[in-house]
C-alpha cells in the first residue's frame, strides 16, 4: 500500500512538472507576441503625432499664404486707388487749364500823344511776356504729359527741372505736388512725405496745401509713423471741414482706429 501511495506522489510529481514545463514556452511566447503588440503601438503613436505635427505645419502654411493674399489683394487695390486718385487730380486740373484757355483775355487800347493819331504805345514788351507765359505752361503740361504716361522717375526730374528754372511761376506749388505724387505712386514715401510738405511751407496759398496735407498723412502712414499720420490727417479735416480731402483724411482715421494704429 505504502509503494502504491508513493507510486502515485511520484506520478503526480511528474505530471505536475511536464505541466509546468508545458506552461512556461506558452507564458514566453505570450510576452513576445505582447511586446510586438506594444512597440506596434508605439510605432503607431509616433506616426500619429507626427501626422499632427505636419497637419498643424500645413494649417499654419495656409493661413501664411492666405494672409499674404490678403496682403497682397489690399496693395493692388491701394495702388488701383492711387492711380484713380492720381488721373482725377489731373483731368481737374487739365479741365482748369482748358477753361482758363477758352476765357478771352481783354486788352487795354494803346493810345499815342495827342494830336499824333499815327503813334501808339510801344507794347512789346507784354508780348514778350505773354510768349515767356506761354512757355512756362507747355513746360509744365510737358511734365505732367509725362507723369500721365506712367513714367514716373522721367515726371519726378521732369517738375524739378521746372521748379529750378520758375520758381517765381504760378504753377510751381503744382509742380512741387506733383512731383510728390509721383514719389508716393513709386513708393519712396520717405520722398514723399518730405516734398510734400515743401508744398506747405514753400507755398502756403497754394490750392493744394489740404491735399498736400492729406497726402502727407497717407506717407506717414505707409511708413508707419502713426503720430505723424493722425496728426496730419486731423489737420485736413480740421482746417478744411468741407474737401473732398477731408472726407479721405476720416475715413483713413477710421480705418487707423480699426487697426489700433491710434
Amino acid at each position: 500500500m505504502a509503494y502504491r501511495f508513493f507510486l502515485c506522489i511520484a506520478i503526480s510529481s511528474l505530471i505536475t512538472i511536464s505541466q509546468v514545463s508545458a506552461a512556461a514556452p506558452q507564458s514566453v511566447e505570450q510576452r513576445l507576441k505582447r511586446m510586438e503588440q506594444l512597440l506596434a503601438n508605439q510605432n503607431l503613436i509616433e506616426m500619429l503625432t507626427s501626422l499632427q505635427a505636419l497637419q498643424q505645419e500645413v494649417s499654419i502654411l495656409r493661413g501664411d499664404v492666405d494672409l499674404l493674399n490678403h496682403e497682397l489683394s489690399q496693395i493692388k487695390k491701394q495702388q488701383k486707388d492711387i492711380y484713380i486718385d492720381l488721373d482725377q487730380r489731373i483731368q481737374e486740373l487739365d479741365d482748369r487749364v482748358t477753361n482758363l484757355r477758352a476765357t478771352p483775355v481783354i486788352s487795354a487800347p494803346a493810345f499815342g500823344v495827342a494830336g499824333d493819331a499815327g503813334v501808339v504805345a510801344d507794347d512789346s514788351g507784354s508780348v514778350e511776356a505773354e510768349q515767356s507765359a506761354l512757355g512756362k505752361e507747355q513746360e509744365y503740361q510737358n511734365a505732367l504729359a509725362v507723369l500721365r504716361a506712367g513714367r514716373y522717375e522721367e515726371a519726378v526730374q521732369a517738375f524739378q527741372i521746372y521748379i529750378i528754372s520758375h520758381p517765381e511761376s504760378e504753377l510751381a506749388a503744382n509742380a512741387q505736388y506733383w512731383m510728390a505724387e509721383a514719389y508716393y505712386v513709386l513708393r519712396d514715401y520717405d520722398s514723399a512725405a518730405s516734398h510734400f510738405q515743401k508744398v506747405i511751407t514753400a507755398y502756403p496759398k497754394s490750392r493744394k496745401i489740404a491735399d498736400a496735407h492729406l497726402k502727407t498723412g497717407f506717407s506717414y502712414y505707409e511708413l508707419k509713423k502713426w503720430a505723424e499720420a493722425k496728426m496730419e490727417l486731423e489737420k485736413v479735416v480740421g482746417n478744411y471741414p468741407d474737401s473732398t480731402a477731408a472726407r479721405l483724411a476720416s475715413r483713413r482715421l477710421d480705418r487707423m482706429k480699426i487697426e489700433g494704429r491710434q
